[in-house]
C-alpha cells in the first residue's frame, strides 16, 4: 500500500508488484512476501485477502504447498506464527558456500527441504538494518527470509499458535476480570493480597503452559496490570471505609468511655459483633439515697436537669479513672472497670472512683442549685461476661454475671450499715493495702446463700483505734457472745458517728439473738431477706 495525496485529501492505494519477467517466467510459482506488523512486531500469518490477492498464497503457503482455497488448512487471521527460537534458529548457508566449488556443502543439508533465499546481511545497524524484523523474542531482531521459512514450516506441520477470535478475548478476559475484581472487593486487603497474588502467578502459568501447547491465552494486562490496580483501589476503599468506622465506633463509644480510651478501642479493632467474653472485672454501681422522696415535688424537667447536671458529674470522675458506663438505671449507674479495654489495677480504679464520686457529690451539693443528694456506691470484683449482648438486630454493650449481681446488692446495704461505699472481699483482695479499710462483717445479701464480707471505704476514715474497736466488737458477735457485742457496739457508736447506724444494727441484732439464738450452721453474717 501507498498513501497518495490530493485536493480532496489523502487516501492509501493497495498496488500488487509482480516480480522481474524474467524472473517470474523462471519460477514455478509467485507469493506474496508482505508481512503484518503488530506495534513493530511479526507475530502473525499474512492470511487477510483483498480482490487483488484473494488468489495469490503468501510466500510461506507457496514453500508449503498448501492449497490457499482450502480454509482449514490455513491458519486465521488473528492466529500467530509459532517461532522455534530467536533469530538463525532454523539452519542458515550463506550464498558464497552454495557457490565454492572447492568445497560444496553436505547435499543432505537440502535434499528434499524448502530452501529459501533472501536478504541476510547486516547494511547497517538498529532500524535502518534492511528486512529486519522483530519477534516475540526480542534480541537483534530477525530476517524476513527466516520469518517466511518459519511460517511455511508450521504450514508444513500443521502447528502454529491458535488465538480466539478479538470479541472472544475480551468477554472471556472481561468475565475473568469481573470475577476476580469482585472477590478481591468483597475480602479485606490481606486476603485480596493473597488472591491477586495467587491469581496473577497462575495467569501467567497456565499462559504459558497453553503457549506450549500451541494455544495463545491472552489477559496479561488485565491479569497484570488492570487487577493490580483494582487491588489498589480496593484496598484504599477498604482502609477508608475501615476508618470510618473506627471513627463511628469512637464516636459511639466517647458516650461510655474517656476520649482516650474510645481512641485505644477504636485502634484495636473495637467491639461490634454480638457476642460476650468471660473476664475478670470489677463492677460498680451507684444510687442516690431518698431519690422519690426528693422528686416527688419536683417538675419532670427540673428532675431532668438536675439528674443531667449529676451524672455528668460522675462520669467525668468515671472516665477520669478509665471507666466504663454501662448504663443509667434511673438515678443510679452501672461502670465497669478491666472491659473493653484491659486493666491490671481495675479494683484500685474503681474503689478510687468512689470515693472520688463521694467528693464530686460534695461540689455538686455546694452549688445550691439542687436539693443536696447523698451517692451510695457498691463495689464487687469478679468474673463475668462482657460483650455485646441482645439479639441480632439490637444489642448493647453490658456485663452479666453474679458478680455483677452482689456489686448491685452491695450498695444498697449502705443504708443499713450508714456507709456510702462498701466493696467486697474479692475486690480488697485486689486492692491490697494501698487503701485504708473497715471491715463491715459477713453479710448474706438477698437472694445469696453464702456470705460476703463487706469493707467499708472512707476519703478520710476513723482513727485506727476506731476501727480496731469497730472490729473487735464484730469479732465478739461473730463469736455469739451477744452480750458483750452489744456493749462493745454502744460504745463504738456513741465514740464515731459514721459508725453509729452500723453499731445500732448490730446491737439490735445482738438483742434478738440474746432470746433467740441463731440455730447451730449460723457463721457469724447478718442476713438480709430485702435489697
Amino acid at each position: 500500500t501507498r498513501q497518495v495525496s490530493g485536493g480532496g485529501g489523502s487516501f492509501f492505494i493497495e498496488e500488487l508488484l509482480e516480480p522481474y519477467a524474467p524472473f517470474r517466467k523462471a519460477a514455478a510459482g509467485i507469493g506474496l512476501v508482505s508481512l503484518p506488523d503488530d506495534g513493530g512486531i511479526i507475530r502473525r500469518f499474512m492470511t487477510a485477502r483483498t480482490e487483488q490477492t484473494m488468489n495469490v498464497p503468501t510466500l510461506a503457503e507457496a514453500g508449503a504447498g498448501v492449497d490457499i482455497s482450502d480454509l482449514s488448512r490455513l491458519p486465521r487471521e488473528q492466529d500467530m506464527i509459532w517461532y522455534y527460537g530467536p533469530a538463525r534458529t532454523i539452519p542458515v548457508v550463506s550464498y558464497y558456500q552454495v557457490l565454492d566449488r572447492d568445497r560444496p556443502i553436505s547435499k543432505s543439508l537440502v535434499e528434499g527441504r524448502t530452501v529459501y533465499v533472501g536478504l541476510l546481511m547486516r547494511s547497517d545497524t538498529g532500524p535502518a538494518q534492511k528486512d529486519v524484523f522483530q519477534t516475540p523474542y526480542g534480541g537483534g531482531g530477525i530476517f524476513g527470509v527466516e520469518v517466511h521459512a518459519t511460517a511455511s514450516a508450521n504450514l508444513r506441520s500443521n502447528n502454529w499458535l491458535s488465538r480466539p477470535s478479538s470479541t472472544m478475548e475480551l468477554l472471556r478476559s472481561g468475565i475473568i476480570l469481573f470475577v476476580l475484581a469482585t472477590v478481591i472487593g468483597l475480602l479485606n486487603p490481606v486476603w485480596g493480597g493473597v488472591v491477586l497474588g495467587v491469581s496473577v502467578i497462575g495467569w501467567f502459568a497456565i499462559s504459558y503452559i497453553s503457549f506450549l501447547s500451541g494455544y495463545f491465552l491472552s489477559g496479561v494486562i488485565p491479569i497484570g496490570v488492570a487487577l493490580p490496580i483494582w487491588y489498589l483501589g480496593a484496598t484504599l476503599i477498604s482502609y477508608v471505609r475501615v476508618k470510618r468506622t473506627e471513627q463511628r465506633m469512637r464516636s459511639a463509644f466517647e458516650f461510655y468511655l474517656s476520649p482516650e480510651m474510645a481512641k485505644q478501642l477504636g485502634e484495636s479493632g473495637g467491639i461490634t459483633t454480638l457476642g460476650g467474653e468471660k473476664l475478670w472485672a470489677t463492677a460498680l454501681f451507684t444510687d442516690i439515697a431518698g431519690f422519690t422522696s426528693i422528686t416527688e415535688d419536683m417538675p419532670a424537667e427540673r428532675v431532668a436537669e438536675m439528674l443531667n447536671a449529676y451524672f455528668s458529674d460522675v462520669m467525668d470522675v468515671v472516665f477520669h479513672n478509665n471507666g466504663t458506663l454501662i448504663k443509667f438505671i434511673g438515678d443510679a449507674a452501672f461502670c465497669l472497670w478491666g472491659a473493653p479495654i484491659k486493666v491490671q489495677n481495675h479494683a484500685e480504679l474503681a474503689v478510687k472512683t468512689a470515693l472520688a464520686i463521694q467528693r464530686g457529690v460534695e461540689k455538686f451539693n455546694s452549688s445550691g442549685k439542687f436539693p443536696p443528694l447523698h451517692t451510695r456506691v457498691g463495689v464487687n470484683t469478679g468474673p463475668m461476661v462482657v460483650g455485646n449482648l441482645g439479639s441480632s438486630r439490637r444489642f448493647d454493650y453490658t456485663a452479666i454475671g453474679d458478680s455483677v449481681n452482689l456489686a448491685s446488692r452491695v450498695e444498697g446495704l449502705n443504708k443499713y450499715f450508714g456507709t456510702s461505699v462498701l466493696i467486697t472481699e474479692s475486690c480488697k483482695k485486689e486492692l491490697g493495702n494501698i487503701i485504708p479499710l473497715l471491715f463491715i462483717g459477713s453479710v448474706r445479701a438477698a437472694g445469696k446463700r453464702e456470705g460476703v464480707n463487706l469493707y467499708a471505704v472512707w476519703e478520710a476514715p476513723p482513727s485506727r483505734a476506731i476501727c480496731n474497736d469497730f472490729e473487735r466488737a464484730v469479732e465478739i458477735f461473730r463469736r455469739r457472745d451477744f452480750a458483750g457485742a452489744l456493749q462493745e457496739f454502744e460504745k463504738v457508736g456513741v465514740s464515731e458517728a459514721r459508725l453509729k447506724v452500723a453499731a445500732g444494727l448490730y446491737m439490735e441484732l445482738s438483742r434478738r439473738f440474746i432470746s433467740e439464738p441463731p440455730d447451730s450452721e449460723w457463721m457469724g453474717e447478718v442476713v438480709f431477706d430485702s435489697k
